[in-house]
């Protein structure tokens, strides 16, 4: 890798940053593309339906940002060790990753097992909502330790280098889970078409389980399994980095304590945000209606396709810092650094605008029901502002994460979350009355705080030291 900025060594950098981005982007897309399938066919159950999912979201979340962080805390270890061409040091991270996503995985679903009896109901889901909202999160949570696998090892692929394989086993995962909820969410019935040529036919039987909400958590929980050992295999056989479980694996107390430094504040960081998201939605379930509640659901889902760019160009971004510092290559981080944050940044103010512009179309491809598709365009509208700032920080804290500078996004999240987005929602809804719109107002507003402290971060260039680039 160069160590200049000249034009030949940029050129060589966006090449390198297409390769590792493009797999990522489009993992994003195709996984959004179906989780929109898979909310419209939830949302035509109607908005019971969609607030039993929606309901579920943030404790779901909390549980992945937890995962998150374990995936932090042992890619980076990978990123480092792959710009140090230290082979048998990726080896031995994979497989302490291993074990260390399958014993978090085992205890997150000993947890929520434990308490989904009760964890709708301290959300603010309706009656008639809880006991789908109950029954989809033990479903789910039941397999925990294959999504923590899944997690982490996606993480570790990206970070050899590796997007095309995650992209390849999610998408899968994804197309699969449409499929599946196809036939488990909807009871058996016929299908007649509508062509005049094929009028002539009485019809054509589709079979079905019939389960509603809870077809909808069996087809994810099968297709995250699938997918899980899928990627795990992958893992272990990555080219010159293949390795092998024989034997079993033995704690190493130094990798898991670096993993501890690396991933515990990414972690704190997730679960900050996320307990912010649970007191939102809490909030929006007792202050506001089920139709306000199955809206911000939707809302979340349709807001997603914004920021696809950003996780892609992240996802890159903590790969190429990471390997840069491993390789003791100052120059190339900071370039890769303020390369992928401003890239990111411009191509989501596009697709803010394109959200902004086509909020209501997009909200009516999720539900049928008026009031929710108006109070959806609406919250679309009021975040759409700060989407390039979010891409921002999403790339910047990626960035940030590979140099080891992992408390400052830490102490981001939680400012930004509990000191701005909490309170200002809460002064929104009950103080003003603005209802929904509030909620969404006040997440803009976090989301651009996030974007300017990131940015600011990056550009001070405190992270050099924590990086030992410092010395380079």
């Amino acid at each position: 890798m160069g160590t200049s900025l000249s034009v030949t060594g940029q050129k060589d950098r966006l090449r390198r940053l297409w390769k590792l981005s493009w797999p990522a982007i489009i993992e994003q897309i195709l996984g959004t593309m179906v989780s929109y399938v898979d909310t419209a066919m939830v949302g035509a159950l109607g908005a019971v339906g969609s607030a039993a999912v929606s309901v579920n979201n943030p404790p779901l979340w909390l549980v992945h940002g937890l995962l998150q962080g374990v995936g932090v805390g042992y890619s980076v270890q990978v990123s480092n060790a792959v710009g140090a061409k230290d082979t048998e040091k990726v080896r031995t991270v994979v497989r302490q990753a291993f074990l260390a996503a399958f014993v978090c995985g085992l205890l997150a679903c000993a947890l929520y097992e434990g308490i989904s009896g009760a964890l709708p109901r301290w959300l603010g889901a309706k009656p008639e909502v809880l006991p789908h909202a109950v029954n989809y999160l033990r479903i789910y949570c039941a397999v925990l330790p294959f999504d923590a696998i899944l997690y982490v090892f996606c993480a570790v692929l990206r970070c050899m280098g590796n997007t095309k394989t995650p992209l390849i086993f999610n998408t899968a995962a994804n197309v699969a889970n449409a499929i599946l909820n196809f036939f488990l969410i909807y009871p058996t019935r016929t299908w007649h078409p509508k062509a005049a040529f094929l009028r002539s036919f009485d019809g054509v039987t589709i079979p079905g389980a019939g389960w509603g909400v809870e077809g909808a958590a069996v087809a994810t929980a099968i297709s995250i399994v699938l997918a899980s050992v899928c990627i795990g295999v992958a893992a272990l056989r990555q080219g010159e980095y293949a390795t092998t479980l024989r034997g079993g694996v033995r704690p190493d107390g130094n990798i898991i304590r670096r993993a501890a430094y690396l991933g515990l504040p990414s972690a704190l960081e997730r679960a900050m945000v996320n307990l912010g998201q649970v007191a939102t939605t809490a909030l929006v379930g007792h202050a506001l209606t089920t139709a306000a509640m199955a809206a911000n659901q939707i809302a979340t889902t349709a807001e997603g396709l914004c920021y696809l760019p950003a996780y892609g160009i992240g996802y890159a971004a903590v790969a190429l810092v990471g390997q840069s510092v491993g390789a003791h290559n100052k120059e190339d981080a900071k370039a890769y650094g303020t390369l992928t944050g401003v890239l990111g940044a411009l191509l989501c103010l596009f697709t803010g605008a394109a959200l902004f512009c086509f909020a209501s179309p997009l909200a009516g491809l999720f539900n049928t029901d008026a009031q929710v598709v108006a109070e959806t365009a609406l919250a679309l509208r009021t975040v759409a502002f700060s989407e390039p700032f979010f891409a921002a920080s999403i790339i910047l804290t990626n960035a940030l994460r590979g140099a080891n500078d992992v408390r400052f996004p830490m102490m981001v999240g939680l400012v930004c979350m509990w000191c701005v987005r909490v309170p200002l929602a809460c002064l929104l809804i009950l103080g003003f009355h603005w209802g929904l719109q509030g909620v969404w107002l006040a997440m803009a507003v976090d989301l651009v705080c996030r974007g300017i402290a990131c940015a600011l971060r990056w550009r001070s260039g405190k992270w050099l030291a924590l990086s030992g680039l410092d010395r380079a």
